[in-house]
């Protein structure tokens, strides 16, 4: 009989602990794998769907967080909060809809997104957009049909926006909405060419970090804290959370990239969470982490160092330590303040070196490395060097070394250039619809070696706007059979070229 009570207990237990779970579960009004991956983690419980689902998609929200939940095929989670507005944007709840592999995201009838799967690995890349009049078209690559560049069209206007924005890295709040903000952007794209991805690139695989790539794994498994700075400074730099910013050593932690400062101090570079919906990136003592010292560290080679660019605040704006997930404002930045520009983070934040004091910027204050929106930055006016542009006037084609530019260019004095590309084992001209009319401006600037963009150092910088929007600029040295151009490892050297050599077209795009 006893047996028989005890059974009977047990499986009251059992029936109260499933529709428990089955409580918990319905809490979040989800359905399918994706409230399979919700149960078998408690980091979400206090989230509630946000609108409709489209499994496996959904929006969930708490009281200070929005975020896009996703579960791939082999039923990983994966939380992308920049992909959607916060709450305090006050917007409608969105609308989900998935169609085979595509993926429909829209607030109210104004604002839409479509992702589409590309790689055979899942990865989703933003396909097109639409935000009131403007719209953003992808444009495929023929080889492996990924999105490489955007059609940015607005009112009797076009630019070429020449990045590849995935859902991952997907910046709701920072994509561009207008074509004026894509050829504005599109110059700090060019300008920083030898140094985008700075946060991972001389370390790492190249790739922009993201929440699906948040960098290379480090668990200590120590005891303790240790403190985290904005900049290799350790007591000389700005330090967050009222300055106590620390990161425990039994948690994940991600690093991101390296730094010895000219005390030859090592310092690790980086991410980890403060809370669900916050991340901090920072600066910890490498011996805090248990990593080796550096030993082979050069910060003037543009691999290894960061860039020094002085850039311009063009609007009021704000520098967060968090520009991947809750992109917290640590500063209000006015407009007009001026940066040391150290890279490109991704396709949305600039990485920058100030000074504050006070919680303003101001010379001789502690010392802060952040993240700006790059669309509210520009690279501040460099002397134009008329003497050695008059040197470049006239037809030249590339004879040796890498396509840094147009295989054929023709400078005018009027300051506009037309140029094209060619297959070299054909001759024939390329008909490259992501590049568009091979036609616009130039100009040449002095360039200081400080800016630590090309490995040459060379004198000059070239640069070419061209109409469709595109931007592109280069080291440039003159040399006594024409010019070569660079960027950061690799070179081109220019000859002169007839007039029938060059077969210039007016548009082969």
């Amino acid at each position: 009989m006893r047996k028989l009570l005890t059974l009977i207990l047990a499986a009251v237990m059992l029936c109260t602990v499933l529709l428990c779970s089955s409580a918990s579960a319905n809490s979040w009004n989800l359905k399918g794998k994706l409230l399979q991956a919700m149960i078998k983690t408690h980091d979400w419980d206090d989230y509630i769907l946000l609108g409709n689902q489209a499994d496996p998609f959904a929006v969930m929200s708490a009281r200070y967080h929005n975020a896009l939940f996703f579960v791939d095929d082999q039923d990983n989670l994966h939380v992308y909060t920049t992909a959607v507005y916060q709450p305090e944007a006050k917007k409608k709840a969105p609308s989900l809809m998935l169609y085979g592999d595509t993926l429909h995201l829209s607030y109210g009838d104004q604002e839409s997104y479509v992702f589409k799967v590309i790689a055979e690995d899942g990865e989703y890349q933003l396909l097109s957009a639409e935000i009131g009049d403007f719209q953003m078209v992808g444009n495929y690559d023929d080889a492996d049909m990924r999105v490489v560049s955007y059609w940015a069209n607005g009112e009797n206007e076009t630019a070429l926006w020449p990045v590849t924005v995935r859902l991952a890295d997907f910046n709701i709040n920072l994509l561009p909405h207008s074509v004026e903000e894509v050829r504005a952007q599109n110059q700090m794209l060019a300008q920083f060419d030898s140094a985008r991805q700075c946060l991972g690139f001389a370390y790492g695989s190249g790739e922009k970090y993201s929440p699906d790539q948040p960098g290379e794994l480090l668990q200590p498994k120590k005891k303790g804290t240790a403190p985290v700075y904005s900049a290799p400074y350790g007591k000389s730099a700005w330090r967050a959370g009222k300055g106590k910013a620390a990161v425990g050593l039994n948690g994940n932690i991600w690093l991101l990239s390296w730094f010895k400062n000219a005390d030859n101090e090592s310092y690790a570079c980086i991410r980890y969470n403060v809370s669900e919906r916050t991340q901090r990136i920072g600066y910890t003592l490498c011996k805090d982490l248990g990593l080796p010292e550096i030993t082979d560290w050069n910060p003037d080679e543009p691999l290894t160092g960061f860039a020094h660019v002085d850039v311009e605040a063009t609007v009021d704006t704000y520098l967060t330590d968090d520009p991947d997930v809750s992109q917290f404002r640590q500063f209000t930045v006015p407009k007009g303040t001026q940066f040391s520009c150290m890279g490109l983070y991704n396709n949305h934040y600039a990485y920058v070196s100030a000074e504050v004091k006070n919680g303003k910027f101001t010379d001789g204050g502690a010392i802060v490395w952040g993240f700006v929106p790059i669309r509210d930055l520009k690279v501040m006016d460099q002397e134009k060097v008329p003497e050695a542009a008059d040197q470049l006037i006239g037809m030249w084609k590339l004879e040796a070394g890498g396509s840094l530019a147009d295989d054929y260019l023709a400078f005018s004095e009027d300051g506009t250039f037309t140029g094209n590309s060619v297959e070299w084992e054909t001759g024939a001209v390329l008909q490259d619809d992501n590049s568009g009319k091979s036609t616009g401006t130039w100009y040449v600037t002095k360039y200081n070696p400080f800016m630590n963009l090309y490995w040459n150092k060379p004198p000059y910088q070239l640069t070419l706007i061209y109409d469709n929007g595109r931007v592109t600029m280069r080291g440039l040295e003159i040399t006594e059979d024409g010019f070569s151009l660079t960027n950061d490892e690799g070179g081109g050297g220019y000859i002169p070229a007839a007039e029938e050599e060059v077969q210039l077209t007016e548009d082969h795009g």
